[in-house]
């Protein structure tokens, strides 16, 4: 049972995750063209994310000079350009459609070597902008949180480390005194021995004296 749930919650899980995002992966050369369609709302907010390679010595691997273009046509308004790019050979790009009906995105390499393969791999994810704007009100209020968090604490660590030289100087202090009064009675021993010495030393002296006067 415990199982069955399971499957039904991974399979429930992947369905939303393919209606959610798509991802493609291309093979073609430098200026050919290949586009696809996908059917979008109106304000529905499509980011794409393109990483594009060079078959090189039989593997495809990153090459700066590789350029992808991207544009995308409204069908349903006699295939009118709502959009025009070209990225590097990895990043992304977003889009908000203006109205409701199919678009097409085409994809367009373009490399100095005219005969190169190239592999592209698009992930498209197509969300609503209100959404959007949703999530990115809450992260934001998250994030002032997390500032005024970190405001309070580094407030509490200021106080804490006014209490600490607030305390080291009143220990400084405290020694400095103590170590004072250590040093004024030890300097006041060490006359009163000198002076005792002293008049110890003139008794001796005159009790000598006067044994050899008897």
């Amino acid at each position: 049972m415990m199982f069955g749930n399971l499957w039904h919650y991974l399979v429930w899980q992947l369905v939303l995750t393919m209606i959610t995002v798509r991802g493609l992966h291309l093979y073609l050369k430098s200026g050919e063209t290949k586009s696809f369609y996908e059917n979008l709302s109106k304000r529905n907010l499509l980011i794409g994310d393109i990483d594009g390679y060079v078959e090189k010595d039989g593997m495809f691997v990153d090459d700066p000079d590789l350029k992808i273009g991207i544009s995308i046509y409204e069908t349903f308004d006699d295939d009118h350009k709502v959009l025009n790019q070209q990225n590097s050979h990895s990043g992304d790009f977003t889009f908000t459609a203006l109205e409701t009906g199919e678009h097409k995105i085409c994809i367009q390499p373009v490399y100095p070597v005219r005969n190169a393969k190239i592999r592209v791999f698009i992930e498209l994810d197509i969300g609503s902008v209100q959404a959007l704007d949703s999530r990115m009100k809450d992260d934001t209020r998250s994030l002032q949180s997390r500032i005024w968090q970190l405001i309070q604490r580094l407030e509490t660590i200021r106080t804490e480390q006014k209490v600490v030289r607030q305390n080291e100087a009143r220990f400084r202090d405290e020694s400095e005194e103590v170590n004072s009064k250590i040093l004024f009675w030890s300097v006041l021993q060490i006359a009163g021995l000198i002076l005792v010495c002293y008049f110890q030393l003139r008794y001796l002296k005159n009790f000598f004296v006067k044994q050899k006067v008897v």
